[in-house]
């Protein structure tokens, strides 16, 4: 596995484009109120370093070594810092809590997906956010981009059985029809999972 993202990511070129994606970028304002922002599998860092320019505390996790050397080139570029990690979701454990958690088209087998869910909502503070844009199950019938394979594809109701169990507040969660236009993997119309969640305070 991380030798397929090495690979796709050897280029010159960011493969998903330089800016934020949009959801993100359309949520700017409550992310604004986070100190420390975590973005999982942040790629080549266009969401981090879009963060990280608005004086946030910003930390990126990803399973490709390659595409973190890119992020952290264009960082020191942009005269941002952004805390890199590699490694796998599975076995990262956060050593702080955030005050917002992004996440944007991570790849994951069926049988993991409940744990994004789960190790997103364990690394939040209270009251934080968790605001993930993921392809759903629909996406196979679309060209924009994202995995051929069904089984790394979200379902709106697997979701949705999952976050009810969490201590969270659903603020978000539609399965959308969208346009994408993200460097040249992501173009074109989509179906996408949209997902808006807050923890709860201990004594909510």
């Amino acid at each position: 596995m991380q030798a397929f993202w090495n690979e796709k990511f050897q280029t010159k070129n960011f493969i998903y484009g330089e800016a934020p994606n949009n959801f993100i970028k359309e949520n700017t304002e409550l992310l604004l109120y986070a100190k420390k922002v975590l973005c999982l599998a942040e790629g080549e860092g266009r969401n981090a370093i879009y963060l990280a320019d608005k004086g946030l505390e910003v930390e990126a996790l990803d399973i490709s070594d390659v595409a973190l050397q890119k992020l952290r080139r264009r960082a020191k570029e942009r005269y941002v810092f952004i805390k890199t990690r590699h490694t796998l979701l599975e076995y990262w454990e956060p050593e702080q809590l955030y005050d917002a958690v992004i996440c944007t088209y991570l790849q994951l087998p069926k049988q993991n997906q409940k744990m994004l869910f789960e190790k997103a909502l364990e690394a939040l503070n209270p009251n934080g956010y968790f605001i993930a844009e993921l392809f759903s199950e629909s996406q196979i019938h679309f060209s924009s981009g994202g995995p051929k394979n069904s089984t790394l594809l979200y379902d709106l109701n697997d979701i949705l059985d999952t976050v009810r169990l969490l201590p969270c507040k659903i603020h978000k969660l539609a399965q959308e029809v969208v346009v994408l236009n993200e460097g040249d993997k992501h173009v074109g119309r989509a179906s996408v999972i949209r997902i808006i969640l807050q923890k709860l305070a201990q004594d909510s």
